[in-house]
């Protein structure tokens, strides 16, 4: 089954057109959290998400807006964004993204935003944190985001490792895969990252989608959101 995994669209409706024109056949579409936060369309987001049949999990940002909870911890730019949204999403939009899991287990794979300790918050950056995740996970594949930065991480007896998401990789034992940020990339390439998952072929492929950054930014700054924002889109940091 190959499905497109997508992480941490925040918004950036520009970025996620050219992520979905780019995308080959898949037989499913899943979000690892995130879908709103810092960018300037959010419920353009949802609404062609939902059109195109995505299986969303819930991500910090995406519990703040819809809830209005958590947004104290966050740093005065994220909560700013977060609070903007929240006022310019319907009452129904809200409830959506308050009512995301935030686990899923389609199809044998665990889906979660941050860890499986932490689905929410907890960033797995090193294989330290990757192993204690991966150890509680109930299937062999795991997907998630948070860090917006792809990378898969491999528990075989014992012993975590980590590659860089780029390219093919070939998945082995239990692994935790990361499709790094559609809407904000911080891995210093400023292109839309995203992954096709082969769960029968046990393979991702990271891929990389060029996208109008100008226009995002012009969007950014029409709305009101702080410039800061806008900014960092193009250097992907």
């Amino acid at each position: 089954m190959r499905i497109a995994l997508l992480s941490d669209v925040h918004a950036n409706l520009v970025a996620l057109e050219a992520v979905l024109a780019d995308m080959p056949a898949v037989e499913g579409l899943w979000i690892l959290g995130d879908t709103v936060g810092y960018g300037p369309d959010p419920s353009d987001v949802l609404a062609l998400l939902r059109q195109r049949g995505a299986l969303l999990v819930a991500g910090n940002h995406d519990h703040a807006v819809g809830t209005g909870h958590g947004l104290e911890a966050f740093n005065p730019v994220a909560a700013k964004a977060a609070r903007m949204h929240r006022a310019w999403l319907t009452g129904e939009e809200r409830d959506l993204l308050a009512s995301l899991p935030t686990l899923r287990c389609p199809d044998g794979v665990t889906l979660v935003h941050g860890s499986l300790r932490d689905p929410l918050w907890e960033y797995v950056w090193d294989v330290r944190t990757a192993h204690a995740s991966l150890a509680l996970a109930e299937t062999e594949l795991s997907c998630n985001g948070h860090t917006h930065v792809p990378a898969v991480f491999t528990l075989d007896g014992g012993r975590t490792t980590s590659t860089l998401g780029r390219g093919l990789v070939r998945l082995h034992r239990r692994v935790l895969v990361n499709p790094g940020s559609v809407g904000q990339p911080r891995d210093r390439d400023p292109r839309a990252a995203w992954a096709v998952l082969d769960t029968e072929a046990r393979t991702v492929e990271f891929m990389r989608t060029a996208y109008d950054v100008a226009e995002t930014q012009r969007r950014l700054r029409t709305r009101g959101l702080p410039g800061f924002l806008a900014d960092r889109l193009a250097s992907g940091t």
